[in-house]
């Protein structure tokens, strides 16, 4: 028992190699080893190099970070907080809690600065770790202490005279201190025994412990006056030592370091195997300048044996790869690191391992060492021609146990089928018979899964994973599951699954419908990391769809695979980019495949087909997400093609795509209406709205406007009563934006068939909406139109629909008063004003009226025949009034200004984005109010 046995086991992903020793003098303590990482901040150098000594250390000072500068790693403060919280709380957990009585405080003393020999200077500076943990504070000779009955943090520094800031700079206030470090009182050292005085202390816990490694015991706590209060010594080590092991690893302030979270939880399991145990850590994993917490699966060996049978198999296989394959007799297996192998007798061998206290001496059989032979190894050697009784023993052997495998799956499937068939007989069936059946089928179910487990070939594996799925008479969590779910970990953690086998193993554990079984995804990425080079492009969007599966390791999978996409791009489709475009969500996990997809509309897009174009625009236009060089490439597609696009859904896609985005491009939009002209009587009524509703809605005047309106017109005419209700009024409104009326198309419009579909809609908010667009443009057309003579329907004025933008409400109540101010008084000032005779809709809602009236009214009475120009209107423009990247109105708000010109109102515009600019610098906001008011256009 006192024979100390040290294990290693390595999990290579990515970049990062995890090591853990456990030894049974520990008693199963898991101890970690720091991960050297590569930290991509060197933009950070460049800024650090510019400051000034004093910039530097007032740079250091204020932030709320613990931070090595750069190419280290950033912990927030909050971390120590929760430290402490954390110790508090396991000291008041503690079952004889009635020791806290109050005025309880824990006290710790932080490092102090050694000097070099008999000179001033000073070796570098460690923080005592204990108190590091607590509180982060990097100065030397400071103490801190909590309160263990309300968890209140004091931070006590050392007093500096006055004329150290001739070399230090500017000396810190105690309000410095407190805000930097979060705590909630800072006081100076020379203070300590006062302050606990004020606060009732009656029993200081201070550190008292030794450490099992370097076998040092903690440093005493001493300060002035610590002679008048009760020391406890007993209970504190240990408390704060158990919280700092069971959350995680001893950390110590170190470059290119970082931190293995140990929070050590066994998986539950109730297999029957017991020679294979999991249990589940969690790590940080650094990707760049991107860093997860991601879960991960350790197996507990407990069986040495089977360890250095398994490392010698891999040290063959990996010498096989180099080498014409053989046999590799008793006599010349290589030996494993630790280890000799010595012969002694034909039908044995011995495996001695040298420890302190001695030699421990292991025997394993040669017909277990022969089973965990390749196969392949086997075969290769006989057709060498190095045969013997010993080769043809190993591969009865291997054959054998791969033929019970099979035969184990194929039993396994085919009892699962007759349990289905066999329904109806249970139910019929007595209680004691059922019990019987029930022990004799554990049984054997048991056994088959027991010899599947062991095949070599892990599709065995996944094969009876899916099986297992349609047991409808287990329960729903079972021991046979577990195994062979743990199986499937395992394997997928030594890199054994491929990556279609992955794929598959995430699809099968989701439809067995458990939580405990689906957590298991998360396991699987290390699977996935070890077989990164793997990755094809035909394998990247069913990996991007099985990203749905994971949970906790989500961003981590994500991040491998956005690399991939960043390498293969090129070799994709366009409807492979759209697929995986749309199984992503949120800006961030976005933006580097979004970068991949515009890299690839910039190369690819002239030459894909018309299908796949379909396909990556529509994603696109579902992510909202467009830059120039999407831009310019749509633009090189469309003129190149020409006339030899043919595709409907592809010119519909693209104009779908500039409405939505707002993307006013002269080029695009022209060969769009040009494809029009030349295909529009073949073109699908589903189609006829997102082709020529953009030109109308962007403010663009179509391509060859004789033959354009021509087409328009006999199209329209002749597909009207096809088209939806929706798309028949944006194509009428979009005719209206460029000042074209369809007067022979009225009728047809307001027809009791058109009506009839109005009725038939039972969605309140569509007929609202529907209504809204209905009314608008019968406004407009008897504003605009000499030959509109009225709408033959009764159109209801109610103001339910009205909901004014609360952007536009909050800038106006800011900019009120300097704009009374230009104007004269705030009495000529209304808000938010309706015009009467006009329909009580937000497009003639006018955000701010200047009018000579003696007092502010909600509510205008228009009248046509008074003398114009002596009101000004004042029309704010969101960001989104404007076409993408440019400074051009989209067409509803230039049709808004004219009619409202048109009403005998002088119209001035403000442009949102700079209100919010100039909102809190008064000289700028006057100046730019003043400058439109001065440029307001005067009424039509």
């Amino acid at each position: 028992t006192n024979m100390l046995i040290k294990s290693s086991a390595k999990v290579v992903a990515g970049h990062f190699v995890l090591r853990i020793f456990s030894s049974s003098r520990t008693l199963n303590h898991l101890c970690s080893k720091f991960i050297q990482i590569e930290a991509a901040t060197n933009r950070r150098k460049k800024d650090l190099k510019t400051c000034t000594t004093s910039e530097l250390i007032q740079l250091f000072f204020n932030r709320k970070l613990f931070w090595r500068r750069s190419e280290t790693l950033k912990v927030p403060m909050s971390l120590f907080y929760d430290n402490r919280q954390r110790l508090v709380s396991r000291l008041k957990a503690k079952p004889n809690e009635t020791r806290w009585i109050p005025g309880t405080f824990i006290v710790l003393q932080g490092g102090v600065e050694v000097p070099f020999n008999d000179t001033d200077i000073y070796w570098p500076f460690r923080q005592e770790s204990f108190f590091q943990w607590c509180f982060g504070v990097e100065e030397p000779d400071c103490y801190g202490a909590i309160d263990v009955n309300t968890s209140a943090s004091i931070l006590f520094v050392p007093r500096l005279p006055p004329e150290y800031a001739i070399w230090q700079g500017r000396l810190h206030t105690l309000d410095d201190f407190k805000e930097r470090y979060g705590v909630d009182e800072t006081h100076y050292t020379d203070e300590i025994a006062s302050v606990l005085k004020e606060k009732s202390a009656q029993v200081l816990l201070t550190l008292n412990g030794k450490n099992s490694d370097s076998k040092l015991t903690t440093r005493e706590t001493i300060f002035d006056g610590i002679d008048e209060f009760r020391v406890d010594l007993e209970h504190l080590y240990p408390m704060i030592l158990s919280s700092r092991g069971n959350f995680s690893a001893r950390a110590f302030a170190h470059p290119f370091r970082l931190i293995f979270k140990f929070k050590k939880r066994y998986f539950e399991s109730k297999a029957c195997d017991h020679e294979i145990q999991l249990t589940q850590t969690n790590i940080f994993v650094q990707e760049g300048a991107r860093i997860q917490e991601v879960p991960l699966i350790v197996k507990k060996i407990t069986s040495i044996e089977a360890l250095l049978d398994k490392r010698r198999r891999r040290i063959i296989q990996s010498s096989n790869k180099t080498k014409k394959p053989a046999i590799y007799r008793k006599d010349n297996i290589p030996h494993s690191i630790g280890t000799r192998v010595m012969k002694n007798g034909p039908l044995k061998h011995t495996i001695s391992i040298e420890t302190d206290e001695g030699m421990a001496i292991l025997y394993c059989s040669d017909i277990e060492r022969l089973k965990n032979t390749d196969v392949e190894q086997v075969l290769d050697a006989m057709n060498s021609g190095n045969t013997d009784k010993k080769v043809y023993s190993m591969l009865e052997n291997k054959i054998a146990n791969e033929i019970n495998c099979r035969i184990a799956l194929q039993s396994l499937r085919k009892m699962i089928e007759l349990d289905s068939e066999w329904t109806r007989y249970r139910k019929t069936s007595s209680n004691a018979q059922s019990s019987i059946e029930a022990i004799n089928r554990d049984m054997i179910l048991q056994q088959l899964v027991n010899l599947i487990v062991k095949s070599q070939d892990s599709e065995m594996i996944l094969q009876g994973l899916k099986a297992l799925k349609r047991d409808r008479f287990s329960p729903s969590t079972n021991i046979y599951k577990d195994r062979m779910c743990n199986e499937v970990m395992i394997r997928a953690t030594d890199g054994e699954l491929t990556i279609s086998q992955l794929i598959r193993a995430m699809r099968i554990l989701v439809n067995y419908g458990n939580s405990k079984y689906r957590n298991c995804i998360d396991m699987l990425w290390v699977g996935l990391a070890c077989k990164e080079q793997d990755i094809k492009p035909d394998l990247l969007v069913p990996l991007f769809r099985s990203l749905k599966y994971f949970q906790r390791s989500k961003d981590m999978v994500q991040i491998i695979l956005e690399k991939k996409l960043s390498e293969q791009w090129l070799k994709l489709t366009g409807s492979q980019m759209a697929s995986i475009l749309n199984c992503l969500y949120g800006k961030e996990s976005l933006q580097e495949c979004l970068s991949s997809a515009s890299k690839w509309a910039n190369v690819s897009m002239t030459t894909s087909t018309e299908k796949d174009l379909v396909n990556f625009i529509g994603s696109l236009r579902t992510k909202k997400y467009v830059n120039e060089n999407i831009e310019q490439a749509l633009a090189r597609y469309v003129t190149s093609k020409g006339t030899e696009m043919k595709d409907p859904r592809l010119i519909a896609s693209i104009m779908d795509y500039c409405k939505d985005l707002q993307i006013r491009n002269p080029y695009v939009l022209a060969e769009c209406g040009k494809y029009f002209i030349r295909h529009g009587p073949q073109i699908p009524p589903t189609l006829l709205s997102p082709i020529i509703a953009p030109f109308g809605l962007l403010n663009l005047q179509p391509p060859d406007p004789t033959e354009f309106w021509k087409m328009f017109d006999e199209v329209i005419s002749a597909r009207f009563s096809d088209l939806k209700l929706n798309d028949a009024l944006d194509i009428l409104l979009s005719c209206t934006y460029l000042e074209r009326y369809p007067i022979k198309l009225l009728d047809k419009v307001f027809s009791s068939y058109l009506m009839n579909r109005l009725q038939t809609q039972r969605d309140a908010p569509i007929i609202n909406h529907l209504k809204n667009k209905l009314k608008l443009f019968d406004a407009t057309m008897s504003l605009e139109c000499k030959d509109y003579h009225g709408s033959p329907i009764n159109l209801d004025r109610n103001t339910k629909s009205l909901s004014l933008d609360m952007r536009i409400r909050g800038i106006i109540n800011k900019i009120h008063k300097p704009l009374a101010h230009l104007v004269g008084g705030e009495h000529k000032l209304s808000r938010s004003v309706v015009l009467s005779r006009l329909p009580f809709i937000n497009f003639y809602i006018l955000d701010i009226l200047v009018h000579p009236l003696l007092k502010s009214t909600s509510v205008f009475n228009l009248n046509l025949h008074k003398k114009r120009n002596i009101n000004t209107a004042i029309l704010i423009y969101l960001p989104e009034y404007y076409c993408w990247n440019t400074q051009f109105l989209i067409g509803p708000q230039i049709m808004r200004k004219r009619q409202v010109r048109k009403l005998g109102f002088r119209v001035a515009h403000l442009d949102y984005a700079k209100l919010a600019e100039f909102v809190d610098q008064d000289d700028k906001l006057l100046s730019y109010l003043s400058q439109s008011l001065d440029t307001a256009e005067n009424a039509l």
